[in-house]
């Protein structure tokens, strides 16, 4: 699976390229345009998972040309079909709809690759924004184990 560009209708996911997540993983940003409050402080530790596997395929998210969050899957679809994602807005563009918005996209991306039948997603029990996006995405509950909930929907 290679990762190409998504198109919302305010967003747009960037693939991240392996030598570009390197630099971001070491802090040098250059080159990009970064929204306030971005990188946030995953940031490296997605781009660094990003630059050393290239099943780990990840997106930055611009709005307007500038970059304001990040979002990807943690690893590639395994011999069942199915993938975790994870994803991160900076804080002043949350509660807009762009964490929404930009899931949506990654999903319904997900959706035409056959080798992914179900998408998983971990989140901290207290993390309530989070948990509705999902949920209004269409994932359900899968599994609890204190303090995170998974939360898995088929994909395709």
């Amino acid at each position: 699976m290679r990762a190409e560009a998504i198109s919302t209708g305010r967003l747009e996911l960037r693939p991240l390229a392996p030598e570009t997540a390197q630099a971001i993983a070491d802090g040098d940003c250059s080159g990009l345009t970064a929204g306030s409050g971005w990188p946030m402080e995953e940031t490296p530790i997605v781009a660094m998972r990003a630059a050393a596997d290239p099943g780990a395929l990840t997106w930055l998210i611009a709005c307007d040309g500038a970059v304001i969050g990040e979002c990807g899957l943690k690893h590639a679809p395994g011999p069942d079909g199915s993938t975790e994602i994870g994803y991160g807005i900076g804080a002043a563009w949350r509660a807009n709809g762009y964490g929404t918005e930009a899931i949506g996209g990654l999903v319904g991306w997900l959706a035409d690759r056959a080798e992914c039948r179900q998408v998983t997603a971990e989140v901290h029990e207290s993390n309530l924004a989070s948990r509705r996006l999902l949920e209004r995405l269409g994932f359900t509950i899968d599994r609890l184990a204190s303090p995170y909930v998974w939360y898995a929907r088929a994909s395709g």
